[in-house]
C-alpha cells in the first residue's frame, strides 16, 4: 500500500487536477487500446509516466481511474459542443458537426471500437451518473442548436410528429445504433451522423 502520509489534500488543487486528468487521459488510452479489464493500475501508471503510488493519492482504484476517464472525455465533448452551436451555417450542417463532436469525438478517443462493448457495459455498471452526465451534453447543445434554429425561422419543431425530448431521444438512439455490427472506421460512422442528421432535419424543416 502506498504512504498515506502524502496525502492528496497536501497538493495544490491545480497541480492535483492536472495530475488527476493526466492519469484520466492516459486511462482513456489504455482503456482504447486494451479494454477495461486487460487494463491493471500498473498499467496506468506506466501509461501515465507516474509511480503507481501516485495514482494512489488520488484515486482508490480502478473504478475512480476510469469515472474520471469519462469525465474528462465529457469535458473535452462539451467543449466541441459549444463550438459548433456557437458558429453559423445551415441546421442540417451544424446538427451533423454537432453529433460528430460528442458521437464521433467519443467513438475516435475509443481507437477502432474493438472494446466498445466492454466499455459500454463497464460504464452501465460503475459509471451510470458520469454515462448519463456525458449523454446529456449531446441532449443540452441539441435543444439550444434547435432553439436557435427555430428563432431564427430556419425550422419549425410543430411540424415534427414528436415532441423535442422524443426528438433528442431519437437521433440519440440512432447515432448509437449507427456503430453497432461491425466497428466502422471513424470515417464512415461520420458519414452515418451526417446521413441522420439529413434525416432529423428533414423532420423539422420548414420544406
Amino acid at each position: 500500500m502506498p504512504d498515506r502520509s502524502e496525502s492528496s489534500s497536501s497538493i495544490p488543487v491545480d497541480d492535483a487536477n492536472a495530475r488527476v486528468d493526466q492519469i484520466a487521459d492516459a486511462a482513456l488510452r489504455l482503456f482504447a487500446r486494451y479494454g477495461y479489464k486487460r487494463s491493471s493500475m500498473d498499467d496506468i501508471a506506466k501509461e501515465a509516466g507516474l509511480a503507481k503510488a501516485t495514482l494512489y493519492l488520488h484515486f482508490k482504484g480502478k473504478d475512480d481511474v476510469f469515472r474520471a476517464m469519462l469525465h474528462l472525455l465529457g469535458r473535452r465533448v462539451e467543449a466541441r459542443c459549444r463550438e459548433v452551436v456557437a458558429t453559423k451555417g445551415a441546421f442540417a450542417q451544424r446538427l451533423a458537426a454537432l453529433l460528430q463532436a460528442h458521437h464521433g469525438q467519443a467513438y475516435a478517443s475509443f481507437g477502432t471500437g474493438e472494446h466498445l462493448v466492454e466499455l459500454k457495459a463497464v460504464m452501465n455498471t460503475i459509471a451510470t451518473r458520469e454515462l448519463q452526465a456525458f449523454e446529456q451534453i449531446f441532449a443540452r447543445y441539441a435543444r439550444l442548436l434547435l432553439q436557435e434554429a427555430e428563432a431564427q425561422g430556419e425550422i419549425v419543431m410543430s411540424s415534427a410528429p414528436v415532441s423535442v425530448d422524443d426528438w433528442i431521444a431519437g437521433i440519440m438512439f440512432a447515432a448509437a445504433g449507427a456503430k453497432t455490427g461491425t466497428p466502422p472506421s471513424c470515417e464512415i460512422y461520420a458519414q452515418r451522423l451526417a446521413g441522420i442528421a439529413r434525416i432529423f432535419a428533414a423532420a423539422v424543416g420548414k420544406g
